[in-house]
């Protein structure tokens, strides 16, 4: 070899086999042209030695690919994760590719034992919703499987992520209302996380919109449980004395743990006003008209598709950044 960069010929010549089988078993064409497990194994094992060089470690992480994705979502419950993984998963189906879906439960270190689970069954990439305060830990795991955020990002983080659009659209939802109303409740949990902190800000921003002055009171939020929508609402309809005029959920989950509460009270339809970030087709069969905000699975699916199909085969983004447009459904008379 008479430059320090190795070629594929190099590596057919120390293997005693030809190039093309060389670059069959590189492109995972191996079992197509017959060729032996011994001979696979020889090729790989030489290509080892070289594989500080980027273009060889790039043939041998293709020659060793599984067709399938670890996929890490903190709650199976959660509506939104469920349609999206329907969606995620029929889509990587036609490329066949399989997911390896998982759940962390908002659980920081099971999320982290999960990753390293994934590792070992030697996923192609993972595309993560993660509940990680910064990407040191995936940054590390990115050196030699990609990894994509999904949903949840990591402010100031250089790991490619999609998520919906929140900030406009919300203030959108919100203005509208709030042009109307003397009083406008936020009613959700985890702050700190950026969807939902992006929510608030549209929230805020519709608000000032309208002309409406935010009132703190009425930023209602603590950590995510079991049920906690409908302790949250409570506490407020105790703590008024009736309920409040208006009330805006940044997820479904709460959402729906607020209706439970409204109708175990028999609240009036017209006594309140609803809005939520996430929809789902029974808010249009249900008794109390809700405006929301769908979210457009069927794109962020296929973003996410496109987008590991890029990484995995080491092609450039256009964007490492993508937010995907929703749309506002109305089912309120105005």
């Amino acid at each position: 070899m008479a430059s320090n960069r190795v070629t594929i010929n190099d590596i057919a010549r120390l293997a005693d086999v030809s190039v093309t089988t060389v670059s069959h078993i590189f492109n995972k064409h191996d079992k197509k042209y017959r060729i032996s497990e011994l001979t696979r194994q020889k090729v790989l094992s030489i290509a080892e030695r070289f594989r500080d060089q980027p273009h060889i470690h790039r043939y041998i992480i293709k020659a060793n690919c599984t067709n399938t994705i670890g996929v890490i979502i903190p709650d199976m419950s959660n509506l939104f994760f469920s349609i999206f993984l329907h969606h995620l998963e029929s889509t990587f189906a036609q490329k066949n590719i399989q997911l390896l879906i998982t759940c962390s439960h908002y659980d920081k270190q099971q999320e982290t034992e999960i990753a390293q689970n994934l590792l070992e069954r030697k996923v192609d990439a993972m595309i993560v919703v993660t509940s990680l305060d910064d990407d040191r830990f995936y940054l590390d795991i990115n050196r030699h499987t990609p990894v994509l955020f999904f949903d949840r990002y990591i402010n100031n983080t250089v790991l490619p992520f999609i998520t919906s659009e929140a900030v406009q659209s919300v203030a959108k939802l919100i203005a509208l209302h709030a042009k109307q109303l003397d009083e406008f409740y936020f009613i959700g949990c985890d702050l700190q996380l950026t969807t939902i902190h992006s929510r608030l800000e549209g929230f805020k921003q519709g608000l000032q919109t309208a002309g409406l002055k935010l009132n703190s009171d009425w930023i209602i939020s603590t950590e995510y449980s079991e049920n906690i929508g409908y302790e949250l609402i409570k506490k407020v309809h105790h703590k008024l004395g009736r309920i409040p005029k208006a009330i805006f959920t940044p997820s479904c989950n709460i959402l729906q743990e607020i209706l439970s509460y409204l109708v175990e009270i028999d609240a009036k339809k017209e006594d309140i006003c609803l809005c939520s970030y996430d929809y789902n087709s029974y808010f249009d069969f249900i008794c109390y008209p809700i405006d929301a905000i769908a979210q457009d699975y069927a794109t962020m699916a296929k973003a996410c598709v496109d987008t590991t199909n890029k990484l995995i085969n080491f092609k450039p983004l256009k964007r490492s950044t993508i937010f995907i447009k929703p749309q506002i459904i109305w089912n309120r008379k105005r």
